[in-house]
């Protein structure tokens, strides 16, 4: 039997070596920049270090490395090993329990309106923190805290300083006072937090004026509280939706809401008698608030569908009551007015920029024709929206009919409307609200351009047009400064489209480093200032204005004598944009 030959040297593994070396179980000789076993095999060498601190060791109660553990002779353990493998109640320190709480995963972080992060007192309990009243945001000594962001909270802080909020207080530069979420018993909080932001953050964003209380809060608000929790779930849809624009993780719950809401409201159209649904005020409610969803969200055609189906309910509605014995005022007749204005008005204003054939007829503005008293809702008098509708009404007759422009008829019409606006005077209830008085202003202003425009064939180059868009921005500019957002969508829009392209419109003499003192520069500040403050979709009316500006700067010399100015460039972009 052959002899076994001689051992070599023993190869063993140690924890130096390379990766590639521990993972073949053998001896790593650590050559560097490879060593010589990956060499022969010509691998790729990769050598991992790992760095250990005894302070996290000593913290968990570890030994650290091999410290305390050899010793010769069996000698006493050290004072450190002591240390590390005592078990007696003295050397131990009990953590306490804390509180935990259902949202305990809110974070208290805000960011304030400075561009600094602050952070929430949190009392002992936050239960009683939160349900009790309101909380006070300070700074705060702790710098990890100060990196992490609420998203709710911050929202509820966003708020514009000038505001007057209901049921909050103006704090100094230290804190800013959060509106109390709880606003309903019973509501999830997420829920009460996104029903808080509607109140207090979209609610002030569709009235003209900061003196103004929004129908949106007390009629739709107040109304929601009684009825089904339909009409709750679509306001809280809506403010979720508003800020999935910023933040994209409230896209789920606004999807999820509204779906539910439609839900609803497919299921009683489709199982209850016309007329039953028709006459119940809260399925209007429930169209005018996904209506206002759709603007928020894209923007596209799917708003004017909830538009048609209203018409087509309000008829329904109409012919009801007529059959009805009851001649009696109901409490709901105030909402179904409103619901009903809001979808004229916003088929009156988008209409005005595509010139497409109407939803809601003439006739609801006719009876508002002698009414000069200025809505703070729609930031101008309803006898402003009576001649905005005459005056698409003739822009699409002229678009149907160029030779009809000519005609001693239309040019009669055109006149009278024009004299119409001239002679407009827009009271205000309150002598003192000079921003609402602004507003109405501005909105003739522009309605005044869009009529020459679209009636009388102005184009951007003539004189008339320059000085008409200058008048426009300077008001917007000071409204701008004022922290005013609600009713400037359309006439910056009228304003931007009519820019001269071949001469960059300076619209002020005075040159402030922040403010823009050109036309379309303006424009791009002004746009951008509002997108985030506006109930509008803004950055759907910035696309359709810069493919404006984009075809006049491409055909300038083109000529179209079928055609006018706003029918050529403008109305052809404009299908399904929302400029209410």
């Amino acid at each position: 039997m052959p002899r076994r030959g001689t051992p070599k040297g023993s190869r063993k593994r140690t924890r130096t070596g390379c990766q590639r070396c521990r993972l073949r179980k053998i001896k790593c000789d650590e050559s560097k920049p490879i060593c010589g076993q990956c060499q022969a095999k010509a691998f790729e060498c990769h050598s991992m270090s790992t760095l250990k601190w005894e302070e996290d060791y000593l913290s968990r109660g570890l030994a650290f490395g091999r410290s305390g553990i050899w010793s010769k002779a069996g000698g006493p353990p050290t004072p450190e090993h002591r240390h590390f493998t005592s078990k007696s109640e003295d050397d131990m320190t009990w953590c306490v329990f804390p509180s935990i709480r259902p949202y305990s995963f809110v974070n208290a972080t805000v960011r304030a309106p400075g561009g600094g992060l602050t952070t929430l007192e949190k009392a002992r309990d936050t239960c009683m923190s939160v349900a009790n009243g309101p909380l006070v945001h300070r700074k705060g000594s702790s710098k990890r805290e100060d990196r992490s962001v609420t998203s709710n909270a911050q929202l509820l802080a966003s708020s514009p300083e000038k505001r007057s909020f209901r049921n909050v207080k103006h704090v100094s530069d230290a804190g800013i006072i959060i509106p109390q979420p709880s606003l309903l018993p019973g509501l999830p909080v997420l829920h009460s937090t996104l029903l808080s932001y509607y109140l207090e953050r979209l609610c002030p964003l569709t009235v003209a004026s900061p003196m103004a209380q929004s129908p949106f809060a007390s009629l739709i608000f107040q109304f929601s509280v009684s009825a089904s929790s339909a009409v709750l779930n679509s306001l809280v849809a809506l403010s979720a939706c508003h800020i999935a624009r910023r933040d994209a993780s409230f896209k789920t719950i606004a999807l999820r809401l509204g779906d539910g809401v439609l839900r609803y409201l497919k299921r009683r159209l489709e199982v209850e008698d016309n007329r039953q649904v028709a006459v119940d005020p809260q399925i209007l409610v429930l169209m005018m608030v996904l209506c206002l969803i759709e603007i928020v969200n894209e923007c596209d055609k799917r708003w004017l569908v909830h538009l048609k189906g209203a018409r087509d309910l309000i008829l329904v509605r109409r012919q009801a009551l007529l059959s009805m014995t009851a001649k009696g005022r109901s409490p709901s007749n105030e909402l179904v007015g409103f619901s009903e204005r809001f979808f004229a008005y916003q088929d009156v204003i988008g209409r005005t920029a595509c010139g497409e054939e109407p939803i809601f007829g003439g006739d609801f503005w006719a009876t508002h024709a002698t009414r000069n008293i200025t809505d703070t809702w729609l930031g101008c008098s309803p006898e402003l929206v009576s001649i905005l509708c005459e005056i698409t009404e003739l822009s699409r007759k002229r678009a149907a009919d160029a030779q009809a422009a000519s005609s001693a008829d239309f040019l009669l019409q055109s006149k009278l409307l024009q004299h119409r606006l001239d002679k407009l005077e827009q009271r205000v209830s309150d002598p003192d609200d000079d921003i609402l008085q602004a507003t109405a202003e501005l909105k003739r202003l522009s309605a005044s351009l869009y009529l020459d425009c679209a009636l009388h064939d102005a184009h951007p180059t003539l004189p008339r047009v320059n000085v008409a868009t200058s008048h426009i921005l300077r008001l917007v500019s000071v409204l701008l400064e004022r922290n005013i957002m609600a009713g400037l969508s359309w006439p910056i829009f009228v304003a931007a489209v009519e820019l001269d392209p071949l001469e960059d419109l300076g619209w002020t003499p005075e040159e402030t480093p922040a403010v823009p003192c050109h036309g379309r520069p303006f424009v791009l500040y002004a746009l951008e200032k509002m997108a985030g403050s506006s109930v509008s979709n803004i950055s759907q009316t910035r696309s359709v204005i810069e493919k404006v500006w984009h075809s006049r700067d491409m055909e300038v010399c083109s000529e179209d004598r079928g055609r006018n100015d706003w029918e050529r460039y403008v109305a052809p972009l404009c299908h399904g944009l929302s400029l209410g």
